[in-house]
């Protein structure tokens, strides 16, 4: 891995991450750009730990209220991560397979594109967070597991469907994330066989742009709800998916 290509990973990452036009789809169609046959797994995984690093300096009073005074939101938190831990568990070798496939990737944008448009414009349900809620939308998160699904887009777009409004939407989505992103970093750890051979400092340069990007990512997200133009980047993913599926290779 190159300093270029650190430099450019880690924007696309923290860029991708939390907007929501999926960070993995993103990855995959630089990694099929660069001419790499396969993802590097362990570049990948210093990746993440940069926009998980985000999340704990945006969202670091919610994290601890979570586990102090609003204990509510983080048995929420629990359930919706074992109905993501389900689905994944049960589908893990179709989501692995989808991996391969970049023309999969752009249609999956194109799902998700059309997922925050209609979320973007219809509501059902009331104000306020249930056990009913969190569960479908930690299974949106499972679903996002696959490459080309955003999972921050297809977390709050059902929240918005469900009737949260943006910004609590959003900050239930970022904290659900926490231990998915967790439990993708030790799983991927195993598979990769971990070993500090290999590394050097571009992954922790590639570290540090997801970060520094992720949070500029996460405050223009949160910004964007508020001014209510979620849609434009359902725009977006559409749009990237046709160009996937019609002129890049499988």
């Amino acid at each position: 891995m190159g300093l270029l290509e650190a430099i450019i990973s880690g924007v696309v990452q923290g860029m991708a991450e939390f907007l929501p036009i999926s960070s993995s789809g993103h990855l995959i169609i630089l990694h099929k750009l660069m001419g790499t046959s396969e993802p590097e797994l362990v570049f990948d995984l210093f990746l993440h730990l940069g926009t998980l690093a985000a999340i704990f300096i945006v969202f670091g009073g919610e994290i601890i209220e979570s586990v102090t005074t609003k204990k509510r939101i983080g048995i929420l938190i629990l359930l919706g991560s074992a109905v993501t831990f389900i689905f994944v568990l049960f589908f893990v070798k179709n989501i692995e397979a989808a991996f391969s496939n970049v023309r999969t990737v752009g249609f999956m944008l194109v799902v998700t594109g059309v997922w925050l448009i209609v979320a973007n414009f219809i509501r059902l349900g009331t104000e306020g967070m249930s056990f009913f809620k969190a569960g479908l939308i930690g299974l949106a998160q499972g679903i996002a597991a696959l490459p080309g699904i955003s999972r921050s887009g297809a977390t709050i777009s059902t929240g918005l469907f469900l009737g949260l409004d943006g910004q609590s939407a959003a900050k239930f989505s970022f904290l659900l994330s926490i231990p998915a992103i967790l439990g993708a970093f030790l799983f991927k750890i195993k598979e990769a066989g971990f070993s500090f051979t290999g590394i050097n400092i571009n992954y922790f340069i590639g570290f540090f742009i997801s970060c520094i990007v992720g949070v500029l990512s996460l405050k223009l997200l949160l910004k964007t709800l508020y001014r209510n133009r979620f849609h434009w980047f359902g725009a977006y993913c559409i749009l990237l998916g046709i160009v996937v599926v019609l002129f890049l290779k499988p």
